[in-house]
Parts: C-alpha cells; sequence; structure tokens
C-alpha cells in the first residue's frame, strides 16, 4: 500500500509540476520549439520518468529535481529574452534563403538544404516553381515562410479596385533599443542607415525604440517603448 501512494503522490507532484514548468518558462505550441526546447522536454521526461519508480528516489527528491529545473529554464529563458545575441546563440536566426527571386546558396550549403528538399518544402505551400517566390525563409523551427511573387499572388485588394498599401518585406533591425546588423541571415542591414531613418523620425537615441523593421521600401518602421508600454500600435 505504501508504494502505491508513494506512486500516486510522486504522479501528481510531476503533473502540477510540469504544468508549472510550463506555464512559468512561457507556453509554446509544438512548431514553436526550438532544438533547445525539445532536448529539455527530453531531459525532463527522463527526470520524471526516473523518479516515478525508483523506490530510492524520495518525494522530497522529485520536488528539488523540478524546482531547480524550473529554475534553470526560466532563468534560461529570460537571459534569452533580454540578451537578443544570447538568443541568437541559443535559439538561432532566421535564414534567407531566397532573396528578392534569387537562390541564396552560401546558406543552402551552410544548413546543407538540397534543392529538392527546397522544392519539396515549397509544393507543401502549393508552389511548385521557384519563379514564383521573392522571398524564403527559413525559420528557427525548421519551416519555411514564403512570400510569392506579386503576379503569382491571389487578386489582391488593388486589383479589386480596393485602396491598400503595397507589401514590403521587412526584417528586425532594432530590439530592445539595440540595432542588429544581421538579424536574418542573408540580409545584412547597415546600422548608419537605421540611425539616420531614425533621427528623421525624431529619434536620437536608438534606447527609446523598442522595436523597429526595415523594408525592402526603404522605410523604417518603429515602435517606441512608450507606444509599445501603452499599447498604441500592433503588428
Amino acid at each position: 500500500m505504501d508504494m502505491f501512494i508513494d506512486l500516486s503522490m510522486k504522479l501528481v507532484i510531476s503533473f502540477f509540476g510540469l504544468w508549472v514548468i510550463t506555464f512559468i518558462t512561457g507556453r509554446k505550441t509544438l512548431s514553436q520549439l526550438t532544438p533547445l526546447d525539445f532536448l529539455s522536454s527530453l531531459i525532463l521526461s527522463e527526470i520524471v520518468g526516473n523518479t516515478l519508480y525508483d523506490d530510492g528516489v524520495h518525494i522530497t527528491h522529485l520536488l528539488f529535481a523540478l524546482t531547480l529545473w524550473t529554475s534553470l529554464s526560466y532563468l534560461f529563458e529570460k537571459a534569452t529574452t533580454h540578451f537578443v545575441k544570447f538568443g541568437y546563440l541559443t535559439e538561432g536566426r532566421a535564414v534567407l534563403l531566397i532573396d528578392n527571386g534569387r537562390l541564396n546558396q552560401k546558406w543552402l550549403d551552410k544548413y546543407d538544404i538540397e534543392y529538392k528538399q527546397l522544392l519539396s518544402m515549397l509544393r507543401r505551400q502549393n508552389i511548385f516553381s521557384l519563379q514564383e517566390v521573392k522571398f524564403a525563409i527559413l525559420e528557427t523551427d525548421g519551416s519555411l515562410s514564403v512570400m510569392k511573387k506579386p503576379e503569382f499572388e491571389p487578386p489582391s485588394a488593388k486589383d479589386l479596385g480596393v485602396s491598400s498599401g503595397p507589401d514590403a518585406f521587412t526584417v528586425t533591425v532594432i530590439d530592445k533599443g539595440k540595432i542588429l546588423e544581421e538579424s536574418m541571415l542573408g540580409r545584412r542591414i547597415d546600422p548608419e542607415l537605421v540611425k539616420r531613418k531614425a533621427r528623421e523620425q525624431g529619434f536620437e537615441r536608438m534606447d527609446d525604440i523598442a522595436y523597429a523593421k526595415y523594408g525592402d521600401d526603404g522605410e523604417l518602421r518603429i515602435y517606441s517603448k512608450h507606444e509599445v508600454r501603452n499599447g498604441r500600435r500592433d503588428g
């Protein structure tokens, strides 16, 4: 009977412990998991699984292990969020595989992506020719995001006679006040250009900017820390 009580207690603690870890470290769907998240989940499952049926491991040991793992996961998650470059090291960066209709062979070779593999990823999005693609981005979770050339897109608002602004391909150039020269591998940005365009919009200090993205239309879209705090802008 004692064994069943001990096992039940471990299961209850593990259940609520895993729920707390998920809540504290941030909820993500499976498609958002990075390789590091996946490995962390495997290790956590091993910690819980090995303690359930090991009589030598007591409930206090399980609580200690879950508490320590939660603390490490929380600190690591906060570090990747606060320190942008550290986040690049742990979670990687998006990679521009097709730039304005041209294959970026350097990054295809670096990530060992064969031509037929790229075509297969495009076909999953109902794209059967590279001629249709303007930009293709390999995301950190391994998925492929694609922007088609205008002539291959479905009828747009403009085609239907509705007033609409043009679509632009954008990359993040400022995050938490820090200029990112290459937030997306394959698309390097001139920091001086970013500073000049920010000053044109009245931002002398980059520290006042929470987030900014630069488009291929030459426009810098800025979200100030004040606006983000007060939720005045989205997107």
